[in-house]
Parts: structure tokens; sequence; C-alpha cells
């Protein structure tokens, strides 16, 4: 079995990923829509990072719907995600990703749910690196 040097994951390269797939989402989800316009928030959050809230409301197509980005970080992992990997325990984190629910006008059709997601332990070869992307 080789051994493959371990390769860091360009951060930025993710997160410009994911602002392009949340402007796509809403401009697609627009265009379906065809009255409803994408209200946009930007917001920060105080232990580390922020995100982008857009929301859309009384559409043709749908009542209410939200795609959300975020890129949050921190200091420490918490004791849930470190439980079953204590060497990870004190590390820092990053995580990144675009979520959304949709609730359409016509009851007859579901809500849609959906998350993209990136998690990285920054501190990488250190305590082995982390990388978890999951849909």
């Amino acid at each position: 079995m080789s051994q493959h040097p371990v390769q860091h994951p360009d951060t930025n390269a993710v997160k410009q990923y994911l602002l392009g797939l949340q402007d796509r989402i809403c401009e697609r989800l627009a265009a379906v829509d065809g009255r409803g316009v994408f209200e946009t928030d930007a917001w920060d959050r105080p232990e580390g990072g922020g995100g982008i809230s857009r929301v859309i409301t009384d559409g043709e197509v749908f009542e209410k719907g939200g795609v959300n980005f975020s890129h949050v970080m921190g200091e420490t992992m918490p004791a849930s995600a470190t439980a079953h990997r204590p060497h990870l325990a004190g590390a820092p984190w990053q995580a990144m990703g675009v979520s959304l629910v949709m609730h359409p006008s016509n009851p007859y059709v579901p809500t849609s749910h959906a998350n993209f997601r990136f998690f990285v332990d920054p501190r990488g070869c250190r305590a082995g690196l982390l990388v978890w992307r999951g849909l």
C-alpha cells in the first residue's frame, strides 16, 4: 500500500464555490418562481465568521424559502465533536456550507430541504487532517 501526502483543502476555493452555488440556486429558483425576489442579509457571528441569508417570500411558486451560506470558526471544537475523536480536543475548526429550505405555495407540493457542508481542522497534519464533506 502506498502512502499519499496529505493535501490540505483550499478553504478559500471552497468558500468561493459555495458562494457561487448559493447565487446559482437563488437565480434558478427566482426564475422558476417568476414573481418572488430574494432579499439578502449578511450577518456576523461574534465567536468568529458569519454568513449571508437569502429569503424569498410571497412568490408565485414559493410561499417562503431560504438559501443560506455560512462560514464559521472557533478556537476549540465542542466536546460533542471530540467525544469519539479525543485527539482533536482543543483543536481549532472551520465550517462552511449552503443550506436551503423551500416551502411551496401549493400544499400538495412537498417542502424541500438540503445541506451542503464542509468542515476542517485547520491544524492539519499536527493532529491528523480532519476533513468532512457531506450532502
